[in-house]
């Protein structure tokens, strides 16, 4: 005797239909639409990244100066307005440094009189260097003997048409200036000097002031030199 275990298979039953797939129409545009799109500058997504500038990279050092700083103190659990007072000043004599104003007059360490306010308030086209250099060295004012010379190699670099002085420049600005590689050397070499003696209050007697003068004469010959 057999026995129908799974049940009567009811042979009306409908199959489910397989699923049907609907016919996709593939659309191919226009080679010369598509070379259109590609030179249309509003579909280009990829930019050009342009490099920061000197002054932005400055700004950029001193943004992350502060930052790092800032979260040492922090998380030592000494932040405090001193802390702040001593970023702020760093920061004013770096800018200052940069448009070469001397610090010293913010900070009064130095009485300054006529001839030293004119350095910084006068046309150097307008000074009689001579005259104030051997005012300089009468005092025994080598220092400020040495920035004369310095500005007076200036001036005469500017009569040359070497070099095209300005009030708000920098003295290192000048060296792109200079086309003499010769001369331009010399130039930089007694600006360092002339930066050590001058913002580095290095005292001069008078035989380093014989030495200094004589690195300055040197550039001088220089100046006459060039047609």
């Amino acid at each position: 005797m057999c026995i129908n275990l799974f049940g009567q298979v009811d042979s009306t039953a409908t199959p489910k239909p397989a699923h049907i797939q609907e016919k996709v129409n593939i659309r191919i545009p226009d080679k010369s639409k598509i070379e259109e799109y590609r030179k249309d500058q509003r579909f280009e997504y990829k930019k050009e990244e342009r490099g920061l500038s000197w002054w932005n990279r400055i700004l950029l050092a001193i943004n992350n100066f502060i930052n790092n700083l800032l979260g040492t103190v922090a998380e030592s659990g000494m932040l405090s307005i001193v802390v702040l007072i001593i970023i702020v000043v760093v920061i004013c004599l770096i800018v200052l440094k940069l448009i070469g104003v001397d610090y010293r007059i913010l900070l009064g360490k130095k009485e300054l009189d006529k001839s030293d306010i004119d350095i910084y308030t006068e046309n150097v086209h307008e000074m009689n260097f001579d005259a104030l250099i051997s005012n300089a060295l009468r005092n025994k004012d080598y220092r400020l003997a040495v920035r004369f010379l310095y500005l007076k190699n200036l001036k005469q670099m500017s009569d040359k048409d070497i070099i095209e002085w300005s009030a708000h420049k920098t003295n290192y600005s000048y060296q792109y200036e200079i086309q003499n590689s010769l001369l331009r050397s010399k130039f930089l070499e007694t600006t360092l000097i002339f930066d050590y003696v001058w913002y580095g209050e290095f005292e001069l007697d008078e035989n380093k002031f014989t030495e200094v003068d004589s690195r300055m004469g040197d550039l001088n010959k220089m100046i006459n030199h060039e047609r």
